[in-house]
């Protein structure tokens, strides 16, 4: 049970940092997409560690909670953290405008 929530844990981490590097380089942060950028491969090797190694013992089971954690960690960015593309489209897309803006 532990190698599961390992597993989890490291799935939703590492796609918590993966929408954080598209954030990053979005907004040029060079210091703090470098940093995230260790952090990505760390949890990337945590995940990719213990999920081969049950499948190589012949547990199946990771399998549901490295995909779990996958959805969760892409949800847990999406919906916590600032989505500035959607802030920038809204401005230029307001209501009452009579120009419409490509």
């Amino acid at each position: 049970m532990k190698n599961y929530l390992l597993i989890l844990f490291f799935q939703i981490m590492f796609n918590i940092f993966k929408v954080l590097e598209i954030k990053y380089t979005y907004e040029n942060k060079l210091k703090a997409l470098l940093l995230n950028s260790v952090w990505i491969n760390l949890m990337a090797l945590g995940s990719a560690y213990y999920s081969l190694d049950g499948m190589f013992h012949g547990d199946y089971y990771g399998i549901i909670f490295y995909i779990s954690g996958s959805v969760i960690g892409k949800w847990i960015a999406m919906t916590h953290y600032e989505n500035y593309r959607s802030k920038m489209y809204s401005l230029f897309n307001k209501k009452g405008d009579e120009k419409e803006i490509l």
